[in-house]
């Protein structure tokens, strides 16, 4: 007798609408040994026209799925879930017969000569880097309704994460670049996220960057979720014609940049020769980029990952050198359960200890922040199409391994490059260490998660906390070379204890990495800020000799003009953040706090030779100010709008940018 059909009725129905890559996809599906025909059995064998289009709106995310999955399609997705979902329940270690040795890389001090040293090497190459941003993520789980490089990065200026990024990335260009060279942004975005951030590009005229410099890719649906050990897809529990479709992870980044081309043109066309991979909300991300790219430099690194000291048996990943023999080697984050007992299983008795000269584990900790040799990056995408390999990690609700608690899937992550790498290259990897209150503090909880956090020891990650770092950051920078900045006595604000101040904002226009600070601080000693001080300075031509701060003081300089800070002393009432728990503005409410600007001293160096603010740098301004901006009590207007300064005028819209 002849074979039955392995069409379900329900799906035969539709057979005929459908095209013939879809008819191949689904029949593929329903046969062996993909063996997924219970996506369409409970389908009627007739359908209304309402039914149809259901049911082919399933198969068109199927195709979808299929088509951004980069190996084999959904085929190949179901064959690889089946051999990890079989390694996860027999229990097998991917590291076993793996050694873990001590990475390369180096550890620095901001201030210090040997970061002066690398980061001046770092500079040569600062004008000819490529940018990607991870950008896939909603602020909801903030209590923010919009997508997250659209929050603001503090309440003193309002520049949101996203201005702040592209401001710095202008200012690497107009001083680091090649006359004519515009350096290149990749925005990765997901389904939630991509018309968000077109939008909010297009309404600020992408920030003061022309439109062909940003390409945005966007991620797929997903993958499907799988329910049990054959990798059987799961269905959506409340739409049984829909896919119950989960991240894949920010590994698909460089896939993306594969398959769209963004990498290769970087190198071919814009001759880029590094790229950096940072995520969304980290606004201490670019401290250190030049040090990592001289070190880089120094080391021949085809991969450089930014890190943080790490004490050991830290909940953190640690950059780990792991070697098989005598031929194999990688350099890839290791997760912290995972390092401990694999030292243990190689020879080291005691696991991951702390060195008795740093007081931290060897293997620095994992933050995300990456640093590519652009040649060999490009080399090994063309050979792997930017495919990272997948983990799987199933909650298992019997002690058997054969139910799961709940659907699970495969997943990437874009740390886990120098798996894919070989001969010489494999060994090119390393690490650049900084402490993390100069260039990490990522904004990723709730209030209320940040608070449990903070009180097991844990930095809470919270709007707070990264608004807080953000100014900690810039005051370690400027006490380091010199200069007299107090601290302000930690303050609790919506239950999360913080360094309320000073609230110093030098924007990317007038400084963007440590070496510079050196040219417009040229007397350090001179520079004394209070505690309760805000501070912001904006503008390339600005030099500040000599300042006595205690209050709120703004200098900006126009393009083209200069301008010295001499001899000034600003005494007034100042900014001062005023608790509140009960506003119902998203801005304040994350942050359990307003920022009350009650006094302003504002001085402007103007293109024409002429100065506003009462100030003659030939003399000495008076101490105390006249309030120029009173009782503003509820934050900040237009938080997202760019300055006039910071953003030209004349760009076009967003509406160029490219759009893969």
């Amino acid at each position: 007798p002849a074979a039955a059909s392995p069409i379900p009725p329900g799906l035969a129905d539709v057979m005929p609408s459908l095209t013939p890559s879809q008819r191949d996809l689904v029949t593929a599906l329903c046969s062996p040994p993909a063996n997924q025909s219970h996506l369409f059995s409970s389908w009627p064998a007739s359908s209304t026209n309402g039914d149809k289009a259901a049911k082919i709106s399933l198969i068109e995310q199927l195709e979808s799925m299929d088509q951004s999955y980069p190996t084999g399609g959904l085929l190949g997705y179901i064959s690889n879930a089946r051999a990890l979902l079989e390694k996860s329940r027999k229990g097998e270690n991917p590291l076993e017969g793996w050694t873990p040795q001590v990475p390369r890389g180096e550890a620095f001090e901001v201030g210090t000569d040997r970061w002066a040293t690398v980061e001046k090497k770092g500079l040569k190459y600062l004008g000819k880097c490529g940018f990607v941003l991870v950008a896939g993520g909603l602020g909801e789980r903030l209590g923010y309704g919009d997508i997250k490089i659209g929050l603001p990065t503090e309440l003193a200026t309002g520049t949101c994460y996203i201005q702040y990024y592209i401001e710095t990335i202008l200012a690497y260009q107009s001083r680091y670049a090649e006359p004519g060279t515009k350096l290149p942004l990749c925005i990765m975005t997901s389904g939630d996220t991509n018309a968000k951030t077109v939008a909010l590009l297009k309404a600020n005229n992408n920030f003061g960057m022309d439109p062909d410099q940003i390409t945005i890719v966007q991620q797929g649906q997903g993958v499907p979720a799988l329910s049990d050990n054959d990798a059987t897809i799961a269905l959506d529990p409340d739409d049984q014609h829909r896919v119950l479709a989960k991240p894949h992870g920010h590994g698909d980044i460089h896939a993306l940049l594969h398959s769209h081309g963004v990498a290769k043109r970087w190198l071919s066309e814009l001759n880029m020769q590094y790229v950096v991979f940072f995520q969304d909300t980290n606004g201490l991300a670019f401290h250190c980029l030049p040090l990592a790219i001289g070190v880089s430099d120094e080391l021949g690194l085809t991969m450089n990952s930014i890190a943080v000291p790490r004490k050991a048996k830290q909940a953190i990943g640690g950059i780990s050198r792991l070697v098989k023999g005598k031929k194999e080697e990688r350099t890839i984050n290791v997760e912290y359960n995972q390092l401990d007992p694999l030292l243990r299983a190689t020879g080291h008795p005691d696991g991951d200890v702390n060195d008795p000269k740093t007081g931290f584990s060897p293997f620095p900790g994992n933050i995300n922040q990456l640093l590519f040799n652009l040649d060999p990056y490009v080399a090994a995408l063309e050979r792997t199409k930017g495919a990272m390999p997948e983990f799987v990690n199933p909650k298992y609700a019997d002690a058997e391994k054969t139910v799961f608690k709940k659907p699970t899937r495969l997943e990437c992550m874009m740390q886990d490059f120098p798996t894919v790498l070989d001969g010489a290259d494999a060994s090119r990897v390393g690490f650049t260490s900084v402490s993390a209150d100069v260039c990490f503090s990522p904004v990723k909880n709730a209030t209320k998660d940040g608070i449990a956090l903070q009180a097991k020891g844990t930095h809470p990650g919270v709007v707070a906390s990264g608004e807080a770092d953000q100014y900690g950051a810039v005051c370690k920078i400027l006490r380091a070379m010199g200069c007299s900045i107090e601290d302000a006595a930690p303050a609790i604000y919506g239950g999360i204890s913080t360094i309320p101040g000073p609230q110093i904002v030098l924007k990317p226009s007038f400084v963007c990495c440590p070496s510079e600070y050196a040219a417009k601080f040229p007397d350090p000693s001179e520079v004394k800020i209070s505690s309760k001080s805000s501070l912001v300075v904006m503008g390339s031509g600005v030099t500040i000799e000599s300042l006595e701060l205690d209050g709120a003081l703004v200098i900006k300089c126009e393009e083209g003009a200069t301008g010295v800070i001499r001899n000034l002393v600003v005494k007034n009432r100042g900014w001062v953040k005023v608790p509140d728990d009960s506003s119902t503005d998203e801005l304040i409410k994350m942050r359990g706090y307003y920022l009350k600007k009650t006094d302003t001293r504002t001085i402007t160096f103007r293109k024409d030779g002429t100065i506003e603010g009462d100030y003659d740098p030939a003399g000495t301004a008076p101490a105390t100010e006249a309030p120029e901006e009173k009782n503003m009590e509820k934050g900040l207007p237009s938080l997202t709008q760019p300055t006039k300064e910071e953003s030209n005028e004349d760009t076009g819209l967003c509406g160029s940018c490219i759009i893969l």
